[in-house]
């Protein structure tokens, strides 16, 4: 996944979980309060100030009897008020299932609490995706990494072998194939060019194979030292061996200019000048 897919979709699944949430919390706590409150209504009490005209003077006296009355005829409003009423037959033919207005609206404000439940479930499930997702590659990159790397020195390791012990055993056709088996699997690895030149000089006494191998590795990208000493050496078959003065010279003149102030390039102007003073 690219870094600007992670870069959207994390903060996305983050906000929409809280929202949700937030959502459905806000929900839970209106029907609680339509569920459990009470209507102020219903319950007040109005209070009543009893007492009696002025009968003269300052002081004001209570009419008991009055009093007394009007207890008395409240009781009975009461009581009238609490007596049963004969309740109506529906109507033949007349639907009795209708459910009351006041009944669908805690319904209706239960199915949103679950769709904002809903919703904050489905965001936090995509975020744990994303996120097993990302860390089950970054694990298996790193584990898979270090095996397939593991795997591949144990390869050249067990190849490398497999080709000495056939050139211990007197086989060096066979074992300069095995090294080139080596090079077709794991191309460009200087040590396995070397050790192929080395049997083709020393062990198979095959001095021009020997100088096409070095010719080869002079190709190769390699530190400018290691160029320059293979060069020589490559120089020393010119000159030697193969009877190719000119080729040998040039070859150190081009180590000469080329290597800067390398170990072979300070040998290689040394022996030019030998060769210049006769």
């Amino acid at each position: 996944m690219k870094l600007i897919s992670r870069i959207i979709l994390y903060p996305l699944c983050l906000f929409a979980a809280i929202w949700c949430w937030n959502g459905f919390r806000d929900a839970y706590e209106n029907m609680q309060i339509v569920r459990f409150g009470v209507e102020l209504d219903e319950g007040e009490e109005i209070p009543l100030e009893v007492g009696s005209a002025e009968t003269g003077g300052s002081d004001k006296a209570f009419d008991i009897d009055a009093v007394n009355r009007m207890l008395t005829d409240s009781t009975q409003d009461e009581v009238e008020d609490k007596s049963p009423t004969k309740t109506e037959t529906p109507a033949k033919g007349e639907n009795t299932n209708q459910v009351d207005a006041g009944e669908t609206e805690p319904l209706e404000k239960k199915g949103g609490m679950m769709t904002y439940f809903s919703g904050m479930l489905a965001a936090l499930i995509v975020f744990a995706l994303l996120v097993a997702r990302d860390l089950g590659h970054l694990i298996g990159e790193r584990v898979g990494g270090n095996y397939l790397t593991k795997s591949d020195k144990s390869r050249k390791a067990d190849m490398y072998e497999e080709a000495e012990a056939i050139w211990a055993n007197g086989a060096f056709v066979n074992a300069i194939d095995s090294f080139r088996e080596y090079l077709r699997v794991f191309p460009g690895e200087y040590h396995v060019h070397k050790r192929i030149a080395d049997i083709y000089e020393k062990d198979l006494v095959s001095f021009r194979a020997a100088a096409m191998e070095y010719e080869e590795m002079l190709e190769m990208d390699i530190p400018t030292a290691r160029w320059g000493w293979v060069a020589i050496h490559l120089c020393n078959l010119y000159s030697g061996k193969l009877d190719d003065t000119d080729r040998a010279l040039a070859l150190l003149r081009r180590v000469a200019d080329e290597c800067g102030d390398t170990p072979p390039a300070a040998k290689a102007r040394e022996r030019l000048a030998k060769i210049a003073t006769g």
